[in-house]
């Protein structure tokens, strides 16, 4: 038999239950009042994406920036690229030029280098056909001896404002590729208005070449990159410390030899041109080939 609920009992329960559902209510509330402004900032954020995606602006500002860019890829031009090559072969020497170093300086990807040249090799012949132009003298204007002493003084002078290319023609096959056939006819043209015969023809024209290129390559040759200091002092001491009971005539002549001759120098002719011996150096050639022509 069940017990009979007090007024009091009924009381306290009612208000027990009341207060559970207002806990339910709140919590229920508190949890849509939580989840609603979260579903509002999604469906916010993706009728924004869906107008920014409907929209132009973010098109417009594409196709803006790619106009912009067009010109600059219009003024990357073959020649600006051998300037820019020129440059680097200049300051840095042969050894760390690299193509992507000249798209760096040019502010370009390296594919847009590529698309105006195929390769290390075609840029460094290219460089070569810049550094060269002007070299070759008219025909017509000079005898054949004064022809030859301008090519050989012009070609000279290209070098000493590039001096590191100077490496590169008279070293490496590489410059071939930069062909002049202006070059090339017109010494084979000045040769046998001279009187060379045809069959001396290939043998002069390589003495022209090489008297021409040999010179310079020897004068302008590279200093050593790595610890210069220490190398221009070691090799001082060895010439000065040549001794001259076991090399009399090398110990006689080493003031006016050391520094300004082959082999015993520290110094380029960028910094000690060698002037007076290029000039004999031309005047022995032009004699020797005068020699050649005249049997």
């Amino acid at each position: 038999m069940k017990k009979a609920i007090t007024a009091k009992e009924a009381a306290a329960k009612t208000t027990k239950t009341a207060a559970k559902a207002t806990a339910n209510g709140t919590a229920n509330g508190t949890a849509h009042s939580t989840t609603s402004p979260a579903k509002t900032s999604v469906k916010s954020a993706a009728k924004t994406s869906a107008k920014a995606s409907a929209g132009t602006p973010a098109k417009r500002t594409s196709s803006t920036t790619r106009k912009k860019a067009a010109p600059a890829n219009k003024a990357l031009t073959r020649e600006r690229i051998v300037a820019v090559a020129i440059e680097q072969i200049d300051q840095n020497g042969l050894t760390a030029f690299s193509l992507r170093e000249v798209a760096r300086q040019l502010d370009v990807y390296p594919t847009a280098v590529y698309w105006h040249v195929p390769n290390r090799d075609a840029l460094l012949a290219a460089v070569v056909e810049a550094t060269m132009a002007g070299v070759t003298p008219e025909i017509g204007k000079l005898s054949w001896q004064d022809w030859f002493r301008e090519l050989f003084r012009r070609y000279r002078k290209s070098v000493q404002q590039h001096p590191n290319v100077a490496q590169l023609v008279g070293a490496q096959l590489v410059s071939n590729a930069s062909l002049s056939p202006l070059l090339i006819d017109r010494i084979l043209a000045v040769l046998l208005q001279a009187g060379c015969d045809e069959a001396r023809l290939v043998d002069m024209y390589n003495v022209a070449v090489a008297s021409m290129v040999g010179f310079a390559t020897l004068e302008f040759a590279p200093l050593p990159t790595d610890d210069l200091a220490i190398w221009t002092n070691q090799l001082q001491e060895k010439v000065h410390d040549i001794r001259a009971l076991e090399y009399p005539t090398l110990a006689r002549h080493l003031p006016a030899l050391a520094n300004r001759a082959f082999i015993v120098r520290w110094q380029s002719g960028s910094e000690v041109p060698l002037d007076s011996s290029f000039d004999t150096f031309v005047e022995v050639t032009i004699a020797g080939m005068e020699r050649m022509l005249a049997q």
